[in-house]
């Protein structure tokens, strides 16, 4: 997967500080230093095809590169909250592994907090925007020992059965009692959804694989909302918590 934020890379316009600090009187650019520093890198070594850094993730010319050889993510090392993040990414034609012939899949991982690797060894504690061909503008939710993670989200089942957003549906706040994580899926995704590569669902908003996408979410206090090339296709309020470093997801795409 490529990234680049709104015409170069990825891109914060602050919406209020964090404590103690000033509002940014400009974007931030999160992908300025080709080097990558400042960003922490957490790779799962048994599941990572390469825990080497130039062959997870490089930037070239703006664009943020993620070959998916890495099973992981890469985040900020500062935290961020009240924030308007916008992405443009785009598809490669490879992926690895147990996902070679499956949907292409990845992730912006916000709020992350609690140590690396708590959920699972190899995810951080989040609320993540799930990039996933056919079901992108997902709401996941991760939280591991020690560090409770939830949102509110109005919901309603789907053909499938599945959790979906539906603005004016019944309130709830995920994880559900007793669970360590949830998906509530977006607004647009197909209910015969595959995991197949390539799949495309008959309301998906965005392009094919080697075009461009936007990718916006707003983090407003709790409030967490995800927009398509233009297009609210999930939300939930009372995020926790509200603020947290910033990761991008590689896993095997």
């Amino acid at each position: 997967m490529s990234v680049r934020p709104a015409l170069s890379a990825l891109l914060l316009a602050s919406l209020a500080p964090l404590s103690g600090q000033t509002v940014p009187e400009a974007k931030i650019d999160l992908l300025a230093d080709p080097a990558l520093e400042g960003w922490v890198f957490h790779l799962n070594e048994k599941n990572s095809l390469s825990t080497k850094r130039e062959e997870v993730a490089t930037i070239k010319d703006g664009t943020l590169h993620v070959t998916g050889k890495g099973m992981g993510y890469l985040r900020t090392g500062e935290s961020f909250r009240d924030y308007h993040l916008v992405a443009e990414y785009k598809w490669g034609e490879r992926t690895w592994s147990k996902r070679e012939d499956r949907a292409r899949d990845c992730g912006l991982l916000l709020h992350c907090h609690g140590p690396d690797g708590v959920f699972g060894g190899t995810w951080p504690a989040c609320v993540q925007t799930q990039m996933l061909e056919g079901s992108m503008g997902d709401i996941n939710v991760l939280q591991g020992k020690d560090a409770p993670t939830n949102i509110t989200v109005e919901v309603e089942k789907d053909a499938k059965g599945k959790t979906r957003w539906k603005k004016g549906g019944e309130a709830a706040t995920f994880p559900l009692p007793g669970k360590s994580s949830a998906s509530i899926v977006c607004k647009t995704r197909d209910p015969e959804w595959k995991d197949v590569k390539g799949f495309r669902g008959k309301d998906d908003v965005d392009k094919p694989a080697g075009e461009w996408n936007r990718l916006e979410v707003i983090c407003d206090g709790g409030i967490y909302r995800i927009f398509l090339n233009g297009v609210l296709v999930n939300e939930g309020r009372d995020a926790t918590p509200d603020e947290g470093f910033i990761g991008i997801q590689s896993e095997w795409a």
